[in-house]
């Protein structure tokens, strides 16, 4: 259970870490997802129960940095959001002090707009014969930020900045929610470039739901409002995720699951397989960077995934400060520096220190007769 806070808290914020990141991440929690929740939980309770406060900003801003981001992926709605929450605090008082202040303030003038809109919509949807419930809710503190970040205090928060209509529709039929956007679209003024369709395309993490910015919904009053429209099923995706529901679906009599059900367990079943099959070790470079390769790697195999002339002058290396010989096997979160001399020549001796065809492919190539 250390290994990920270790991987998250080493690694620098690039686009290629955070995939290999995910990936880490699927090999240690898929075959098990109960596990991820566990972390996340115990994760948690280091925060609210840990004494140290240094401590308790670094992870937070690891945390906030990293791991929420993956818990989107993970489609952990309901942890992210609690976790965001919490990290926020620790890790940013200040800038959390002053969201609150916005949105504290925001609530008791927005309060009758709110109910307003929502009479509006229920009206609406009533007369047009449409069984569904509509509701809001406030956005969490730390999306506020990032929002206000986003825009850097010059705009206004608005209502959609803050707050998102909801509507849920009872049947689980996906076409009622397009009837219902068309339908919103014929009544009231969409924003074209705010439309977002993740029902007929999901998001990686299995999200789906309708997205539009509705303008006019209030008479007179060009306000933008934000809604979203999904069926009960997608909500309860969205709500608990899609690991709860792997997990859910996994203890469930074969019987009684349904055909979702059936294609989420047989998908992450096969991809926890294949993943437990490839048994990878992952690790950084000496500038921080996660890199991957097979169980029973050296370091030798790292210098020549590199770059083939730094395989080729590889003395040795440094791994998490200390001196090793080429053949030294890469353990999980070991930090590696190639120690390069130019004089060394490659010999085939050096087929033994390896364990990657890349790497055997390099030495045969360029070793000595």
């Amino acid at each position: 259970m250390n290994y990920p806070t270790r991987m998250a808290s080493k690694t620098t914020s690039t686009p290629q870490n955070q995939d290999l990141l995910l990936q880490y991440f699927l090999e240690q929690f898929l075959g098990a997802p109960e596990l991820f929740y566990e972390f996340l939980f115990t994760l948690q309770k280091k925060l609210e129960l840990g004494r140290k406060k240094t401590v308790k900003e670094q992870l937070a801003r690891e945390y906030l940095r990293v791991l929420s981001p993956l818990c989107e992926r993970f489609g952990m709605f309901e942890e992210k959001e609690t976790l965001d929450h919490l990290c926020f605090r620790i890790a940013y008082p200040t800038a959390y002090r002053e969201v609150e202040q916005v949105l504290s303030k925001y609530q008791k003038t927005a309060e009758h707009t709110i109910q307003k809109i929502l009479r509006i919509l229920r009206t609406l949807l009533k007369k047009e014969h449409f069984t569904c419930t509509v509701k809001g809710r406030y956005k969490n503190v730390y999306s506020i930020y990032q929002k206000m970040q986003k825009k850097r205090y010059v705009s206004p928060i608005a209502l959609n900045d803050i707050f998102a209509f909801r509507i849920i529709v009872k049947s689980n039929d996906a076409e009622k929610c397009f009837e219902i956007i068309n339908l919103l679209h014929d009544y009231f003024h969409p924003s074209v470039d705010r439309f977002k369709d993740y029902i007929s395309v999901p998001k990686v993490n299995g999200y789906q739901s309708i997205h539009t910015t509705l303008r006019g919904v209030i008479p007179d009053f060009d306000l933008p409002v934000e809604i979203q429209v999904r069926t009960e099923m997608m909500d309860g995706f969205a709500d608990r995720g899609i690991a709860s529901h792997w997990i859910y679906s996994r203890n469930k009599k074969t019987s009684l699951l349904t055909e979702p059900e059936r294609k989420l367990l047989d998908h992450y079943t096969s991809l926890s397989e294949r993943l437990q099959q490839e048994r990878n070790v992952y690790f950084f470079s000496f500038e921080g960077d996660i890199n991957k390769l097979p169980e029973g790697s050296s370091v030798l195999d790292f210098a020549y995934r590199i770059h083939t002339e730094i395989g080729n002058h590889a003395e040795a290396a440094l791994v998490n400060g200390e001196e090793q010989p080429v053949h030294y096997r890469i353990n999980e979160g070991d930090r590696i520096r190639i120690l390069t001399a130019e004089s060394l020549q490659v010999s085939g001796q050096r087929l033994s220190c390896v364990h990657t065809s890349l790497a055997r492919r390099k030495i045969h190539e360029y070793a000595e007769p």
